[in-house]
């Protein structure tokens, strides 16, 4: 009989310990940038939709930073306080990088397969 009883809790904890997880990891980052169902913060896809359709612009709207410009390379980066654009050789395209890393000149030697 108690052989019969370790079985079943055995088999029944990796349930238990399932759903502990399930509840945790389903609640934790609700505050933190919106849980993506249905909410209307800043950043969640329902936001940026609507904002996107709201925004007036003749010209290129910016897909990162909804920014209007007259091209797309003249986009702003989304952190522009802690990034620093780096306009790619081909002067086509642009990658926004962390002003506290190595700096567009290594982006560049990256670009010609320097690095």
């Amino acid at each position: 009989m108690k052989l019969i009883l370790w079985v079943a809790v055995l088999l029944q904890s990796p349930l238990l310990v399932l759903a502990q997880f399930d509840f945790s990891f389903e609640h934790m980052f609700e505050n933190a940038a919106g849980s993506g169902r249905g909410d209307h913060t800043q950043g969640s896809p329902i936001w940026y939709e609507q904002n996107y359709e709201n925004v007036q612009c003749n010209d290129y709207v910016c897909q990162d930073t909804l920014a209007c410009v007259k091209k797309p390379i003249d986009c702003p980066c989304v952190f522009p306080d802690s990034e620093e654009k780096c306009i790619l050789p081909d002067k086509k395209s642009y990658v926004c990088i962390s002003k506290f890393g190595r700096g567009c000149s290594f982006v560049e030697k990256a670009w010609k397969g320097l690095v």
